[in-house]
């Protein structure tokens, strides 16, 4: 599937080895690459420009067809909700106090920390919005998860956390 994705964004066959060489880095490798590719099609073509309905379309796509894959994570993107029961699949929800998330991204992004804080807020209303517009959901339901993480009682950071996660699958 990664090939198939890459060879649509018009990618060398350089640019897909190195995809495939990756880990966790070839998907975000390729949904950057996507965005960049839908923004010059867009720049091109204003009228490709995808509206709301065909945004999500292609978005329950992307995560259903990197669930077929296995033994994937999806951060985001409202998989726990556009995957549902489908079997194999589990649902994590990773939380953390807004203080600590601001006080470690203000360190990893070298920036204030009250600036950091400030993002991470903006970041988690923009997650619960999406859900919320397109999925019609509250993000924060208990029931949509098969369990909650909560970094703020451990000792370790978000890609620990996957691997944690990982471990438990």
């Amino acid at each position: 599937m990664l090939t198939e994705l890459a060879k649509t964004l018009d990618m060398s066959e350089a640019q897909v080895e190195l995809l495939k060489r990756g880990h966790e880095a070839r998907w975000i490798s390729l949904v950057d690459n996507y965005l960049i590719h839908t923004v010059r099609r867009i720049a091109q073509q204003p009228e490709a420009a995808l509206n709301d309905k065909r945004y999500f379309a292609a978005v329950q796509e992307l995560v259903k067809r990197l669930a077929t894959e296995g033994n994937v994570v999806i951060l985001g993107w409202g998989a726990q909700l556009i995957l549902g029961d489908q079997p194999g699949t589990r649902h994590f929800r990773v939380v953390c106090p807004l203080d600590q998330r601001g006080n470690r991204y203000a360190q990893r992004a070298r920036i204030p920390v009250d600036q950091a804080m400030a993002e991470c807020q903006r970041q988690d209303e923009l997650s619960a919005g999406y859900v919320r517009h397109y999925l019609k959901r509250d993000w924060a339901e208990a029931e949509l998860y098969h369990l909650t993480l909560n970094l703020g009682l451990m000792n370790f950071d978000h890609g620990q956390a996957i691997k944690a996660i990982q471990a438990v699958l």
